[in-house]
């Protein structure tokens, strides 16, 4: 058999709670954002880029309280 022949198949595993996170925290908080600046401004280009600080700025905070919790 070539090994251009030979078929890959990638198997990837995750948590239930990894996806649940990021369901909740990527979707989620960047769609409210989006609306909530969106209602305020109506400029897309600002609607976008400001949904995005928000949701990378949650992510750090929550990544920062769970780096506390271990710690402690």
């Amino acid at each position: 058999m070539n090994k251009e022949d030979q078929k890959q198949i990638i198997i990837v595993v995750m948590d239930i709670s990894k996806m649940k996170r990021f369901v909740m925290m990527d979707m989620g908080i960047g769609t409210l954002s989006y609306y909530l600046i969106k209602m305020i401004n109506g400029n897309i280009v600002i609607d976008l880029i400001g949904s995005t600080i928000i949701t990378e700025g949650v992510k750090r905070i929550y990544k920062e309280m769970n780096s506390r919790r271990k710690i402690d």
